[in-house]
């Protein structure tokens, strides 16, 4: 049996890279998708103003750390260990209101 094809990112060796921005890890156009990860900052906001929605759903893992994610109906907190569905076009923002980095790996399908 063969792996190729198989692609393998080790998160340790990616995390300064996402730090500032999402680092895409894998993109795919049929079905349009992304994965990456991201590191958020202690007092930083994501975006920095406003909102952002997408033309996909996004899914994402919080691996460490703690972030409140804001929609314009709800605040909710999410923290390591839970997966959070964001539903394509849903308007929303994050931020780290904690002391301590927050790392996660995400997946866009359909379109950031």
């Amino acid at each position: 049996m063969s792996d190729e094809g198989v692609e393998l990112t080790v998160l340790d060796d990616v995390w300064a890279e996402s730090t500032g921005s999402p680092l895409t890890l894998f993109e795919s156009e049929d079905p349009e998708s992304e994965a990456g990860s991201y590191v958020i900052q202690p007092g930083e906001r994501v975006p920095e103003e406003g909102w952002t929605s997408h033309e996909g759903d996004e899914l994402s893992v919080i691996l460490d750390g703690e972030v409140t994610l804001v929609t314009p109906d709800n605040e909710y907190t999410v923290s390591a260990g839970t997966l959070s569905v964001i539903p394509a076009g849903v308007e929303h923002y994050s931020v780290n209101e904690t002391e301590t980095p927050t790392r996660l790996v995400y997946t866009a399908i359909g379109g950031l």
